[in-house]
């Protein structure tokens, strides 16, 4: 079986205070950044988190607690999934601030299967780990309990799949509420192009933004991917995706007066299903409620 670099990218991550984490997915030797120095302090080139993940001070500062299972961790997604036959990981650089140890799994279509066990990286190295060919879309790496990484690649040969189109890159988009910092149109392309945030972000207006995606053609839908890539301190909290089956503009405009509302209920139990919600937490009218405590409840 051929060893080639299967192509990933970080999918998602627990913490890299220090580093931009996307870096250490990427294919090239790490850069040498002595001398160069951010607000963080050094620079290094991938994936670096924030320290203390295993020992925590105890609520009355007596002492501390330590947890030896304690880990910061990362996880790759497979361009196209693929056998994975080896995990390459590098250390370069970091010569007394790297991860101390690491565990590897592997899943594909959301099934684990563990390739590597708990196992310990030296400074400033290059550790190669030979596994059993697996089948994989995704690579979860846990990283004990802190420190650096500045490349994991995987190798192996990729599976031949016909590839899913994006089919929101064609699509003519409407009923936009914001788009003050960035444009929807920017964040359906399917590509990380840049090393900055780019995409759909609106300013800060109050609760909750929509824009409608037309597709060009009736579609089934197998899956959404809503990727914050780089947004790393104003990513929305959550999102929600609708289906419109509609024939006319007249049954679309209705349709969009139907959708979903949002509800808050106070402490006291109370209910209210504003009809404009974004209006109403912008003008705060929560404030006016005749209730115990109107300045705090669940939505």
């Amino acid at each position: 079986m051929s060893n080639k670099y299967v192509p990933a990218y970080v999918a998602a991550y627990s913490d890299s205070s220090f580093t931009n984490p996307h870096d250490v997915a990427l294919p090239n030797d790490p850069p040498d950044c002595k001398g160069t120095f951010t607000h963080m302090g050094a620079k290094y080139w991938g994936f670096e988190t924030a320290r203390h993940k295993a020992t925590t001070l105890n609520a009355d500062k007596s002492g501390f607690r330590f947890d030896h299972n304690a880990h910061h961790w990362l996880k790759l997604g497979l361009v196209t999934p693929a056998i994975v036959t080896e995990i390459q990981i590098s250390t370069r650089w970091f010569t007394g601030n790297q991860v101390l140890s690491i565990a590897v799994i592997l899943f594909r279509e959301g099934a684990p299967t563990e390739i590597l066990k708990r196992t310990p990286l030296k400074p400033d190295s290059e550790h190669s780990f030979r596994i059993k060919p697996t089948e994989a879309d995704e690579c979860l790496v846990r990283c004990f309990h802190e420190g650096g990484i500045a490349r994991i690649n995987l190798m192996g040969q990729l599976l031949s799949e016909e590839p899913r189109a994006n089919i929101l890159e064609d699509a003519v988009i409407s009923h936009v509420s914001n788009e003050h910092y960035g444009k929807p149109k920017d964040a359906v392309d399917g590509n990380r192009d840049v090393g900055y945030m780019l995409g759909w972000e609106s300013a800060r207006t109050g609760f909750g933004e929509q824009a409608l995606f037309h597709l060009k053609n009736p579609a089934i839908i197998q899956e959404i991917v809503v990727d914050t890539y780089m947004h790393r301190l104003n990513s929305p909290l959550s999102c929600h995706a609708f289906g419109i089956e509609a024939e006319s503009q007249i049954e679309l405009e209705k349709a969009m007066t139907k959708q979903p509302k949002w509800s808050i209920k106070f402490d006291s139990g109370e209910e209210r299903t504003p009809e404009v919600f974004q209006t109403y937490m912008q003008e705060q009218r929560y404030l006016d409620e005749p209730v115990a405590n109107p300045e705090s409840f669940t939505i």
